[in-house]
């Protein structure tokens, strides 16, 4: 198990870092410093080894958040926080991971896609607790919301007509969460957000 751990770790970091494809079984036995035997006896296929890699990325990255949430302050501070955290995240991984799994890997990319949309939806309780909190407005369908702001990371990672060549994703990724939590936010939610971006435009540790 420790190895398989291992495994499944520095494959991770390999396939986000460096792209899919790019990535052979090859070439994560030579990072692991072992023979592609003893990597083929753990997963039997670059698939199964992508499949179990991404499945734990999503549940590491689910109980961030949720770490994130029990941390915070009020809604608005989680949101801000796990904005932070998601705009980070983009900045460190590879373009072509999103691309390489749809073209060469669609029966995987489905069943990811499938599973991050259940992953969504685990954040209608902390808009709910905003609402309460005054910070969230009470006129707003967030279950909607939610299926628009995925329908716009949707286009940006799957659009070919994004100029990526005039605008980083990751000023694309601000804009549409910003615009997103802004939308929902009462006047007193705004404040709240007024202030967290001073306080990570200026880089002061967010506590």
């Amino acid at each position: 198990m420790v190895l398989r751990n291992r495994i499944v770790e520095e494959s991770t970091k390999l396939f986000f870092q460096k792209g899919i494809k790019s990535i052979t079984m090859s070439d994560i036995a030579s990072h692991l410093g072992i023979s592609k035997r003893t990597l083929y006896e753990v997963f039997c296929d670059k698939e199964e080894l992508l499949r179990e890699c991404l499945e734990c990325s999503i549940v590491k990255a689910d109980e961030e958040s949720q770490l994130l949430i029990n941390e915070s302050k009020d809604a608005i501070d989680a949101m801000m926080r796990i904005y932070a955290k998601n705009l980070n995240d983009s900045q460190k991984m590879n373009r072509s991971v999103v691309h390489d799994l749809r073209k060469y890997h669609p029966r995987l990319y489905k069943i990811i896609e499938e599973k991050q949309k259940e992953e969504a939806f685990a954040f209608i309780p902390l808009f709910k607790k905003g609402e309460e909190e005054g910070l969230m407005r009470s006129d707003v369908n967030f279950e909607i919301v939610i299926w628009l702001l995925k329908a716009q990371f949707k286009m940006l990672i799957e659009g070919d007509f994004i100029p990526t060549e005039k605008y980083s994703i990751e000023q694309f990724v601000s804009a549409i969460i910003l615009t997103f939590t802004r939308g929902i936010a009462t006047q007193k939610g705004n404040e709240k957000i007024d202030e967290y971006i001073a306080k990570y435009n200026n880089k002061e540790e967010i506590k």
